[in-house]
């Protein structure tokens, strides 16, 4: 462990040299991963007399993740402009695909913690990004057991940290279907302090029905084309946005299939999920080469072994006083680009 025991010294002594009330950021939207992830940045931050805040931009969307936050009582606040930042010394980002942040926070980046490969470069006090890990939060498990600060002393925050910290183990896993050797040690040095109450009731949080709605009109939408399956949802609420991906989830279940894709619109934006057991497909890979870059530079979508996911901004489009025109040419659009992109469509041939 010495070299967890490294690693954490320099992400502490990193955290010790902005003075100040400290963010860490969850850019995408919270998972179980980053939510505990950046919690436990939180309490390492806390345990060298740093304040700091967990800050998300989208909405906790997803049942599960509610109620992960919910019953674990995790303390996040929501950044929705730039200047909601202002009142902060410095930032972290965790578990991100992507670094780019409003360009007018003008913040130091103390660190960047992940387990995906990054876009864009990595600029920071304190960098470690491992890709052969299944989740951040097996490298925050390594930082808060190896710290010499004493993070996971015994009682109620160390409890529902060690729980929040195998949940997310688990969730970016599969429930270590995809676990590597560093994620199977990181659980079991925590397991003794985990709530298995607490991280069984998570596992059993109930599907809502707008998201079983939204995973029937993929059924009645989907393509089927060869080991592929996609389907539009049409307009879905920015509190069921999550549902996009459950319903990829479960179309890739579908006999025959290898790689499903789902989308929608959300808020002005093309927003999908997309699902692979295809070992030689890389969802960041495909993803990219299927919808681009954008302006900035980055990719519309990324991803890690098995998901991915893509947002591409409608623009001016989003104003359009039909929305049901609108949502006809989107959904032709993308599946147009789908079919290029597997070979399938009338061009392709």
């Amino acid at each position: 462990m010495d070299g967890a025991e490294s690693r954490v010294g320099q992400l502490l002594e990193a955290l010790r040299k902005h003075e100040g009330r400290h963010v860490v950021v969850i850019r995408g939207y919270p998972d179980p991963d980053s939510l505990a992830s950046a919690w436990a940045h939180q309490r390492l931050a806390a345990s060298v007399g740093i304040e700091c805040d967990i800050a998300h931009l989208p909405l906790v969307s997803r049942a599960e993740n509610r109620a992960m936050v919910n019953l674990l009582d995790l303390p996040l606040v929501r950044v929705t402009a730039p200047e909601d930042l202002d009142r902060y010394a410095a930032l972290s980002l965790v578990d991100t695909n992507a670094i780019e942040l409003p360009s007018s926070a003008g913040l130091p980046c103390v660190s960047i913690v992940d387990h995906h490969a990054i876009q864009g470069k990595p600029t920071a006090d304190f960098v470690d990004i491992r890709l052969g890990v299944g989740a951040a939060s097996t490298i925050y498990t390594e930082y808060v057991i190896e710290a010499p600060t004493r993070v996971l002393e015994s009682g109620a925050i160390a409890t529902r940290l060690a729980t929040a910290l195998a949940y997310g183990i688990r969730s970016d896993t599969d429930d270590l279907l995809h676990a590597s050797a560093d994620d199977l040690r990181a659980l079991a040095s925590i397991i003794e302090l985990v709530d298995t109450d607490v991280l069984s009731a998570l596992s059993r949080y109930a599907i809502p029905s707008s998201s079983m709605r939204i995973m029937r009109r993929a059924l009645e939408a989907m393509q089927v084309e060869g080991m592929w399956v996609f389907a539009g949802v049409g307009q879905v609420r920015s509190q069921d946005r999550d549902a996009i991906g459950q319903a990829a989830d479960f179309l890739l279940r579908r006999e025959g299939i290898k790689t499903a894709i789902t989308f929608g619109l959300v808020e002005g934006w093309i927003d999908g999920s997309l699902r692979t057991t295809d070992a030689s497909l890389d969802p960041a890979t495909w993803l990219r080469d299927a919808f681009g870059i954008g302006p900035l530079g980055m990719p519309y979508g990324g991803g890690r072994r098995g998901k991915g996911g893509f947002q591409i901004p409608l623009g001016p489009l989003a104003a359009c006083p039909n929305q049901d025109a609108l949502w006809q040419v989107v959904r032709e659009m993308v599946e147009d680009t789908i079919r290029k992109r597997i070979g399938t469509s009338d061009e392709a041939g």
